[in-house]
């Protein structure tokens, strides 16, 4: 009997693939109250195993705030690495800007020289006007979000949770289904609101429910809502998703869901 490939392309044994791309967007970064790299010359590297990454010509940065770091790490793909420190005069932060020296792989010969941030290294990232959350928004990556009338099944503890024939499915590149439910098909009673909160720079902010167990503990964070997500995205508004590995199963038509 042949087993079906698994073709999730993140996934550790699936064939990794990189490639460069222009961005036509305006890209920019702020750092203590100012911007320090503006360009709408950003190169994206991108891959089904990383996060995009933004690559700013060196005369879209601000010399001024860059200071030489000895720190050196070289990077899975590109190779050899230089970092800078960022320093507003008031503020310093360590190893926050890199750059290729020498990429192994002619296909990353247009990011040599150029300059990237650690995301979480600065203060504020721009798409043009719009403020950018997590990281980079991959050109590739494309978000679908179906009606459906399957039957969704959904346990819990040893009980069903939740059962609904209006379930809206999200499918997102390189990322398993999400099944988004309305509360109405949700025993409601077996969550409770948790503090935990996390944003998606292509949903917005989510906010989470944790499950209550029939022994009186709690399982924390095994569901996830957009009470107002961004524009791009108003069919999951208000609906509730779970994670499979929080719950004991999810069904879909009956059959297991993966």
């Amino acid at each position: 009997m042949t087993v079906a490939p698994r073709l999730q392309p993140r996934e550790a044994t699936a064939p990794q693939l990189v490639n460069v791309l222009h961005s036509p967007k305006r890209v920019r970064v702020k750092f203590g109250g100012r911007t320090i790299a503006d360009s709408r010359n950003v190169l994206v590297l991108r891959s089904n195993h990383f996060l995009p990454i933004y690559f700013f010509p060196p005369s879209a940065v601000d010399p001024s705030v860059l200071k030489p770091s000895l720190h050196r790490e070289p990077h899975p793909v590109g190779g050899e690495t230089a970092y800078w420190d960022i320093d507003s005069g008031d503020r310093r932060s360590a190893n926050a800007a890199w750059s290729f020296v020498s990429p192994p792989d002619e296909n990353l010969a247009p990011l040599a020289g150029r300059i990237a941030f650690t995301w979480k290294a600065v203060d504020q990232w721009f798409e043009e006007e719009e403020e950018v959350f997590v990281h980079a928004r991959d050109p590739y990556a494309r978000i679908d979000v179906l009606q459906s009338s399957s039957h969704l099944q959904i346990w819990f503890d040893g009980e069903p949770i939740a059962d609904s024939h209006r379930p809206v499915l999200l499918f997102e590149t390189h990322l398993p289904t999400r099944f988004y439910l309305p509360a109405e098909d949700i025993r409601l009673e077996r969550l409770t609101a948790s503090v935990t909160t996390t944003r998606c720079p292509y949903k917005g902010i989510a906010s989470y429910w944790s499950g209550l167990l029939s022994d009186g503990s709690v399982r924390p964070d095994i569901a996830w809502s957009y009470r107002d997500p961004i524009e791009e995205m108003p069919k999951i508004k208000g609906l509730i998703a779970f994670y499979p590995q929080a719950v004991d199963r999810i069904h879909l038509d009956g059959e297991p869901v993966a």
